[in-house]
């Protein structure tokens, strides 16, 4: 009996090493596969590495649809900040041809550091996409760098530590939302000392994430993480105590620039959640059935996935949900498409997100232990948000250019 009891003791040790070592490796060895597609170095030209760089691009194609459209309009609204000058926000505007009926509008860098490839994939557009002859009845409003802060300081956050993403309505009560789950784990998610990326800590966080997992099951667990939160401001998905600048500068260039429409297609860039290499559309539930009705005719063969899934999370003021809550009037289809980069939807994946963003919100706020630590933290946060891969930066423009082409053309067709 003994014998029997020490060797059950020792499988369960072995067992117990096993899942340890199996849980270390893979998420500190983590590395999706890049998509199958061959490197199209011409338009790799559209990305650049810094927000000036980008800024300065995107005026430039912008300039050159005034050689192909009769009227364009191009101009900034300035971002005032304690620690940057010159911050902007840019636009260009392409008129509808014949008739207004309807407006496109396609927005980059809502999260800051995501504005690299929402640039890229908007200068594309302009150099190669957006024609007359589709623009007949539908204007088209390009929105270049919304968190300018956040895209020069390589952040998804304002200069108040601010998710954009998470702070637009018209309501104040907003800033009343409770997230209890992000409570709970406030200390996980918000460490505050110097960050050591090799602390015992951050090697085996994949054990205490597989913990609350196995506590609170994975759907809670990236609710209360990824909803946004309006009570600690040192926190991650940080919603504010108010609203940014950026909430006045939209809602008066919106309400001016859309006000000859009566249909609205709201777009918004981003990266990071999802499947690597796929580009996904993630919208809030709507309620109403003939706007999803809309919504679904717009993005027709494409999958949508609206929060009700165990792999996604709804949120609270979202930048294109405001423009329905602007403008009640008018018919206005919200669709926020993010470009995967870590496939989220594996467990490792998921935690090594989460890792990617604590560790990160931790050094900017706490400092970095050494320069090592500094580098490997925001390594990793360009490879969520910006991916070096020139095989994955091909393919978003090119899965891009394809969706745009359909919903073009749909949005064209709506009644």
């Amino acid at each position: 009996m003994k014998k029997i009891v020490r060797i059950a003791g020792t499988l369960i040790i072995v067992l117990a090493l096993a899942v340890i070592g199996y849980s270390y490796i893979s998420f500190n060895s983590y590395s999706p596969d890049d998509p199958a597609v061959e490197i199209n170095q011409t338009q790799l030209a559209y990305y650049q590495n810094s927000w000036e760089e980008c800024r300065a691009a995107f005026r430039q194609e912008a300039q050159k649809l005034e050689m192909r459209f009769d009227s364009v309009a191009i101009f900034s609204r300035q971002v005032e900040s304690k620690t940057d000058t010159g911050l902007t926000i840019d636009f260009c505007y392409i008129p509808a041809c014949d008739s207004t009926e309807k407006l496109i509008m396609l927005c980059s860098g809502t999260h800051g550091i995501e504005g690299f490839v929402g640039s890229a994939v908007q200068q594309m557009l302009m150099a190669e996409f957006f024609r007359p002859e589709m623009l007949k009845s539908t204007g088209v409003l390009l929105v270049h760098g919304l968190n300018a802060w956040g895209f020069k300081n390589e952040r998804r956050f304002t200069e108040n530590n601010v998710d954009l993403n998470r702070n637009y309505s018209l309501d104040p009560a907003l800033f009343e939302t409770k997230n209890d789950g992000f409570v709970a784990l406030y200390d996980m998610l918000t460490p505050k000392s110097e960050l050591n990326m090799n602390s015992i800590s951050n090697r085996f966080f994949m054990l205490k994430a597989i913990k609350q997992i196995a506590q609170k099951g994975m759907p809670a667990l990236l609710q209360a993480f990824a909803q946004g939160q309006y009570q600690f401001k040192e926190g991650i998905y940080f919603g504010g105590y108010n609203f940014e600048q950026q909430v006045a500068i939209m809602s008066e260039v919106l309400q001016e620039t859309a006000q000859p429409y009566h249909t609205l297609l709201n777009l918004d860039l981003h990266t990071g959640f999802g499947e690597r290499g796929e580009l996904h559309l993630f919208p809030n539930p709507i309620d109403k059935p003939e706007l999803k009705a809309k919504t679904e005719a717009v993005f027709e063969g494409y999958q949508i996935d609206w929060g009700d899934s165990d792999n996604f999370y709804t949120v609270h003021g979202q930048f294109v949900e405001f423009i329905g809550e602007l403008l009640p009037e008018k018919t206005a289809i919200p669709m926020l498409m993010e470009f995967g980069t870590l496939n989220t939807g594996s467990t490792v994946g998921a935690v090594k997100s989460a890792h990617i963003s604590i560790v990160e919100n931790q050094g900017f706020h706490y400092g970095y232990k050494t320069p090592n630590d500094s580098i490997k933290a925001k390594a990793g946060y360009y490879e969520m948000f910006y991916p070096p891969s020139e095989k994955w930066r091909t393919n978003a423009l090119q899965v891009s250019l394809e969706m745009m082409t359909a919903v073009v053309e749909n949005f064209n067709n709506l009644d």
